[in-house]
């Protein structure tokens, strides 16, 4: 008589796993992954699902290969913005007004190691930030943490695309959720005036993962070569 150990009773569970006509099956070392067909979904039955797993690996490695995955099935989702757990002491405003916006310059500037613009040249952003507002073609975002800037970040609205660029955290306020702060709002203003689409480049070592996990799709990979002149 068969001696059922935990271990074979596992093995006949997957065994029996539903694979229907035109599923995608994604078969590794860790894992088994499922796309379904469309007629075979209803709304307790989602269309990809991860039925086996048996790893060492860290189980957030393995969400996250899973999710890119998936993401390249470009699966219809229900449209809400994704969760990104943006902590309590964390507020995000619209950079409307002269002080918010001379502290995205701050930030900026600092950020990515820039100089400050002069008093006119700052003028002068200042009042084509004013007017891309006005038309809601352009916009930028300030993040805080504890009542102090923190974060910022631009969006260009351009039809139904949003362009998402120069998201920056000052070094001290790093990973304590400003970023997803700056990202959440500038998500939901932008869907809020039409946008159906967000692009956004993110750097692997930084905000990359963070976009992988809000729910962007990785396309492609674009590189920088520092080369020496002299």
């Amino acid at each position: 008589m068969s001696s059922w150990t935990p271990r074979r009773v596992l093995d006949a569970v997957v065994a029996m796993e539903w694979s229907p006509d035109g599923a995608i099956e994604v078969r590794t070392d860790d894992y088994r992954l499922i796309r379904y067909p469309d007629w075979a979904l209803d709304p307790t039955f989602h269309a990809a699902q991860v039925t086996r797993s048996r790893t060492g690996r860290a189980v957030a490695e393995i969400i996250d290969e899973v999710a890119v995955r998936v993401r390249r099935w470009h699966l219809p989702g229900d449209g809400d913005p994704a969760d990104l757990a943006v902590p309590a002491d964390v507020s995000v405003e619209l950079v409307a007004g002269e002080r918010a916006f001379q502290a995205t310059s701050m930030i900026t500037a600092r950020g990515w190691g820039r100089k400050e613009p002069a008093g006119a040249a700052l003028a002068r952003e200042f009042a084509q930030a004013v007017r891309d507002l006005q038309t809601w073609s352009s916009f930028r975002v300030l993040a805080s943490v504890g009542g102090e800037p923190a974060a910022c970040g631009g969006c260009t609205l351009r039809d139904e695309v949003a362009h998402l660029w120069g998201a920056v955290t000052l070094r001290e306020y790093r990973r304590r959720g400003a970023y997803r702060a700056v990202l959440a709002e500038r998500l939901r203003l932008a869907r809020a005036h039409g946008a159906t689409l967000a692009l956004v480049k993110g750097r692997a070592e930084t905000s990359g993962p963070i976009l992988l996990r809000a729910g962007f799709a990785e396309y492609d990979e674009e590189r920088c070569y520092w080369l020496p002149l002299v």
